[in-house]
């Protein structure tokens, strides 16, 4: 056997070695990326499949990782382009729930439209534990750019707030808008019937809540507001969010 033959044989088997490993990499390996890109605020476990094709439980992390919350069963298929290099569509329950592409400005992310429950973002809630709040979110958000230049917005939306340390529930409706370029913060009452209006704007470095309780309802409400809050001159109450 020639020498140039050798080495085209050992060249074949290498490649369909690399070629083999590269098609195998496991589910964990989206997860650690998920980890890493996030902060560890978010990661996974009972990965399944591969990393090109495969299912996990997603989960979300407090800042200092000490409560860890399961959110949902998501899956992901990985998809190669030319305009956009990668393409990482997410579906849970056989429906999409984002789709994430490698581009050349950053990753951009479209299509976002999640439904959860508020008590699976406890992690992310800082000191609005405390008031041990239940409702629906809906997480929406399209045309996001993160790289050098971040653009776009995420809006949650919560319905039918409740708290389990307030005699009256629910106590409203609210929204809340992050924008990516700026990292402003914003929070509005959606529904004017919500027994508590809240309102405030800041950052995801610090935001302050200003609250208000229908007229009928202080008198039931006030040991629940005293707790929510500091009161303030105008009849509001103030919560240091974040």
């Amino acid at each position: 056997m020639s020498k140039t033959r050798k080495i085209l044989i050992y060249s074949a088997v290498a490649l369909v070695f690399i070629v083999s490993l590269i098609a195998n990499t496991p589910a964990w390996v989206m997860g650690s990326m998920l980890g890493h890109y996030s902060g560890n605020r978010v990661s996974t476990i009972n990965e399944q499949g591969s990393f090109w094709n495969g299912t996990a439980l997603l989960q979300a992390n407090d800042k200092v990782g000490k409560k860890v919350v399961p959110i949902i069963m998501i899956g992901w298929q990985i998809k190669f382009g030319f305009k956009k290099f990668v393409t990482v569509n997410l579906t849970a329950s056989n429906q999409t729930i984002a789709a994430v592409s490698l581009t050349k400005n950053g990753i951009a992310v479209n299509n976002v439209n999640l439904a959860l429950s508020l008590d699976q973002l406890t992690p992310f809630m800082g000191n609005l534990n405390t008031l041990n709040l239940s409702g629906s979110v809906r997480l929406s958000a399209d045309n996001l750019l993160i790289g050098k230049k971040m653009q776009g917005s995420v809006n949650l939306t919560l319905n039918n707030v409740g708290s389990g340390i307030s005699p009256i529930n629910p106590i409203g409706s609210y929204q809340v808008s992050v924008d990516l370029a700026s990292q402003a913060l914003d929070v509005s009452t959606t529904d004017a019937n919500s027994v508590i209006s809240v309102t405030g704007s800041g950052s995801t470095n610090s935001l302050t809540l200003n609250s208000k309780v229908q007229p009928d309802k202080k008198e039931q409400l006030l040991q629940f507001m005293t707790m929510m809050g500091i009161p303030q001159a105008d009849g509001s109450y103030q919560l240091k969010a974040i």
